[in-house]
């Protein structure tokens, strides 16, 4: 998806130049499974960081949620918003570094983050900034690669500060109630760039 730092804008920019949709335009399994085994965990608004070229937000908007995709490439925005038209949906888009973004305290009610790779500094300062802009009872929901990704060669980055851990999101998210997290092996088949065997984390929590 667009993400900070892993490497720089304009390669992000230059992958999403394509009319091709690198990563799919299905949703992530994930957060697809999540929505249909337990559609109250969504509320509105729905904030999706680093959300590419759309495939997510189309897919939340579909569902009639009002969704924000935020991302830092103008490429990836433009396709979210040719994809919404082409699902006959339609979402807000906001183009900004995540390091820069204003977050509205208590404002989302569901904030969704699926292969947002930043560094560990990065990743601290938007777990802090996720946790105050949720609502009460908010949710939280996350996929990302996790360092035994380094094995196999389904995606993501190379460069281990930009990878998630099981111990990392207990202890950023520590005060709230967290509904799923682990660490699993599984089968990647989102578009030509996600494909194969993959070691990923999945959270799903609440704000107390």
């Amino acid at each position: 998806m667009g993400k900070e730092n892993s490497p720089g804008k304009e390669m992000w920019d230059e992958r999403f130049s394509s009319e091709e949709y690198v990563y799919g335009k299905e949703p992530n399994q994930f957060l697809k499974s999540t929505y249909e085994n337990n559609p109250a965990h969504f509320q509105n608004p729905i904030l999706l960081l680093g959300d590419g070229e759309g495939r997510n937000g189309v897919y939340l908007a579909s569902e009639q949620f009002d969704v924000t995709s935020l991302d830092f490439s103008e490429k990836a925005l433009a396709k979210v918003r040719l994809l919404a038209e082409e699902n006959n949906v339609t979402l807000k888009t906001i183009l900004s570094n995540i390091n820069e973004y204003e977050f509205k305290n208590d404002f989302w009610g569901t904030t969704i983050s699926i292969y947002f790779h930043l560094d560990s500094f990065s990743r601290k300062k938007l777990h802090q900034n996720v946790k105050s802009s949720l609502k009460s009872n908010g949710i939280f929901l996350l996929e990302a690669y996790s360092p035994r990704q380094l094995q196999f060669e389904s995606g993501g980055p190379k460069n281990i500060d930009l990878l998630y851990t099981v111990e990392e999101l207990k202890n950023d998210f520590n005060d709230f109630e967290i509904i799923q997290l682990d660490e699993v092996e599984t089968i990647l088949n989102e578009g030509i760039l996600h494909q194969g065997k993959a070691s990923v984390v999945r959270f799903l929590g609440r704000k107390k």
